[in-house]
């Protein structure tokens, strides 16, 4: 792994192997349904708190990753796995089952990017062959969280933005056969600085299937960027957006 202006390049470009989603009703009206692996219509996914629910729902999409992908829990090293809740109580409590050493992380908006980048960092090093990493977050224990709770009725103001009822799961792993061949006489699969020439990346096929895609097709993590911590002191806690975005600008810049 190279350190190139604060981008994390991946010599060995960890795969993502298997990944699986599972969301609520309103996420279920866009235009991604077809993609999502699993929906409830249950607020309470069958649980008796939204925090449950929001356990159950990491819990599943893991356990989905895990199936679509053909392997057990056994064969996963580490996880990285976080949500929006005091101690990360929800990914704490789903991942508690699967007894995989486990880290829980807090990034916010960013956590599944997050723990992406960790996941490919563990295995880059040889800490893992496998790593698991899973985000996840609820309306409702959001508003409780950092606004009001719903029992309240309160107004939600023309800035505040809808927390997604949903969570994710993603298996990264050391794609081997790419290993073995890195740095071979392929000079395109060669190591250049960036903006000095483009980087090459792997065909993507039209029809992409969930799970696990073929080894010619296989997502993988190319590079990583940590976020430079930008503050302009905005104190509206309804407009997310006016806090995230001079960080954003910030990077592009």
């Amino acid at each position: 792994m190279k350190n190139c202006n604060s981008i994390l390049l991946f010599e060995t470009r960890p795969r993502i192997s298997a990944f699986a989603s599972v969301v609520g009703k309103k996420e279920a009206e866009g235009p991604l349904r077809e993609d999502f692996d699993k929906i409830g219509y249950d607020s309470y996914f069958g649980q008796d708190t939204f925090e449950k629910a929001e356990t159950e729902m990491m819990r599943t999409a893991v356990e989905l990753a895990f199936e679509k992908g053909e392997m057990t829990r056994e064969e996963i090293d580490l996880a990285f796995c976080g949500d929006l809740l005091n101690q990360c109580v929800a990914s704490s409590f789903a991942m508690s089952g699967f007894g995989i050493p486990y880290a829980g992380i807090y990034g916010a908006c960013s956590t599944m990017a997050l723990g992406l980048m960790m996941s490919a960092i563990a295995v880059e090093s040889g800490a893992a062959k496998r790593a698991v990493c899973s985000a996840s977050s609820h309306y409702c224990t959001a508003e409780r969280q950092y606004r009001m709770p719903l029992e309240y009725g309160s107004q939600r103001p023309p800035t505040a933005q809808w927390t997604v009822t949903g969570a994710g799961a993603c298996v990264v792993e050391v794609d081997s056969e790419r290993d073995k061949k890195h740095k071979a006489a392929d000079p395109e699969q060669e190591e250049f600085p960036l903006g000095k020439r483009p980087l090459k990346y792997p065909p993507i096929p039209d029809n992409l299937s969930h799970g696990v895609l073929p080894n010619t097709h296989m997502p993988y993590i190319r590079a990583a960027c940590p976020g430079i911590i930008t503050d302009f002191s905005v104190t509206d806690q309804n407009n997310m957006g006016a806090a995230m975005a001079p960080a954003v600008v910030k990077l592009g810049t």
